[in-house]
């Protein structure tokens, strides 16, 4: 007679792997995950919501009534990456070989699905955050190895651009954190433990320093730039909310989805008092989606919307006609140069959403959890094969992602 099924609690096995998944959970965790809520009104939504900046309003001067426009900008979060993992038994393995005990059972399975779940949800993170953040500091291909390059460059961007926040983090790879660890002017001892004491016990928290929480995390994705063959300008003055840049370019340039490009002669400006940040570092752009120059000419997508006035201004200038861009600022010869991008990025830069799924019934075991802080949500079903008499078990996941303040809020920390 078959065994009967091991598991005391109908929740315990996404519970369980839940727990385990936030131990393990870095990038991911940090984003921000209250609007879930929006996509679980009673009238259908679809797989996206569209969320509204708040209204920036522009300064009269004088007494004299003046009235403006209300702008408000929107932005976009879509839920459309499922992915999960499936494993069967027949009846000879539950017999015969099946570890009994929930220890056993979370050891030899529950722990390893876990694991992979969030290193998987870190990594489609990751990918997401760099690929939707235009500041840099660093050079690409190059480890930094101070707090000069990596902390300190991201905390005065961010008092420039006024994001500064309890909740930011820094991410970068073993090979930095090493470095910077074991930096010559007593570095170690600047990192202090981290104030909530639920994230101590959290996969690759380092520590806390400079402000920002350290983890090191080896969901970090790797990025390689495109290929110039020699200047590049931009064909024509940009327009006020363009997202796009017209360039004059050698024809089989590369443009990649992720490049950074410097706007010459133009810089960011403080999203409250509109006055320039600094005159060292131009403004920067990201690519929005992989380009090819065609007959010297490409139209280069890219994921920031620039606007020189009004209530959402973020450059000090027009970009001039014949501006030169620069691919990767700060990198000597970046052409088809790879390397880490490490994020550094507040709760505020981006939505990082988990939706809870739709249930079957009459299955042997049918469990989904949702963390109350993160909002993350692991489904499990496992239902009988009477056909070929087996148990088929799965875990799903369902996640999506949206650019919040991440222009103001969130930095790539370029790497090897």
């Amino acid at each position: 007679m078959p065994v009967t099924n091991n598991f005391k609690k109908v929740d315990y096995v996404t519970m369980e792997t839940l727990r385990l998944f936030m131990h393990s959970s870095e990038i991911f965790a940090n984003m921000r995950h209250d609007h879930e809520e929006d996509f679980k009104k009673e009238f259908a939504v679809g797989d996206r919501i569209r969320v509204k900046f708040p209204w920036r309003p522009v300064i009269r001067d004088g007494f004299t009534y003046t009235p403006q426009n209300i702008e408000r900008l929107e932005t976009t979060i879509v839920v459309d990456q499922p992915f999960g993992i499936d494993f069967e038994w027949d009846t000879i393995d539950k017999l015969l070989n099946m570890e009994r005990g929930e220890e056993r059972v979370k050891k030899e399975y529950l722990r390893p699905a876990a694991l992979y779940l969030a290193a998987e949800a870190d990594k489609r993170a990751a990918a997401f955050a760099y690929k939707n953040t235009g500041n840099i500091t660093g050079q690409l291909g190059t480890n930094p190895t101070t707090f000069d390059a990596t902390s300190a460059a991201v905390r005065q961007r961010f008092v420039e651009m006024s994001s500064l926040s309890d909740d930011q983090g820094i991410y970068v790879p073993p090979a930095v954190m090493r470095a910077i660890k074991g930096g010559s002017d007593g570095n170690l001892a600047r990192f202090g433990p981290v104030e909530d004491i639920k994230k101590l016990y959290r996969q690759g928290v380092v520590g806390k320093a400079d402000g920002f929480e350290w983890t090191e995390s080896m969901s970090l994705k790797s990025h390689t730039a495109g290929t110039w063959a020699g200047a590049v300008t931009l064909n024509g003055a940009v327009a006020n909310g363009a997202t796009s840049l017209a360039v004059t370019c050698t024809t089989g340039d590369t443009f990649k989805e992720g490049d950074v490009i410097g706007l010459g002669s133009v810089y960011r400006v403080n999203p409250v008092t509109r006055e320039r940040t600094e005159s060292a570092n131009t403004m920067t752009v990201t690519v929005a989606a992989d380009t090819v120059g065609v007959i010297s000419a490409a139209t280069v997508q890219i994921k920031e919307t620039l606007y020189f006035s009004g209530n959402y201004q973020n450059i000090d200038a027009q970009p001039a006609n014949g501006a030169t861009l620069t691919l990767f600022p700060g990198t000597t010869s970046p052409n088809g140069k790879s390397g880490k991008q490490g994020l550094a990025f507040t709760r505020d830069a981006f939505a990082g959403i988990s939706l809870p799924l739709p249930m079957p019934k009459n299955e042997e075991l049918v469990s989904q959890t949702t963390d109350p802080d993160t909002g993350i949500s692991i489904a499990f079903i496992r239902s009988f094969d009477a056909v070929n008499r087996k148990w088929v078990n799965r875990f799903d996941v369902l996640l999506g992602f949206g650019r919040l303040h991440c222009e103001l809020a969130a930095m790539r920390i370029l790497c090897a």
